[in-house]
């Protein structure tokens, strides 16, 4: 049976969440997707606007399942 996962986007403060969801098989698949679509929307976002943190907050209708992020800071030395 597939449950529908939600996945919100965090762009530094802002959330955007996701109102329509997609239904997969388990969390794996949806760590999957969700990892996929964050290394896509990476590539589209300067990685130096001021926004570092770039994110999918995962959830089901039961509420939060788990997070996958990626800072896109820069360290001068």
């Amino acid at each position: 049976m597939a449950t529908r996962y939600y996945f919100d986007i965090r762009n530094g403060e802002e959330l955007y969440a996701d109102r329509q969801g997609i239904e997969l098989r388990d969390e794996e698949t949806a760590a999957h997707e969700a990892m996929q679509s964050l290394l896509s929307m990476a590539k589209d976002n300067p990685p130096l606007d001021k926004h570092r943190l770039l994110a999918f907050e995962v959830r089901t209708d039961e509420g939060p399942v788990f997070q996958i992020s990626l800072n896109r800071g820069m360290t001068r030395r």
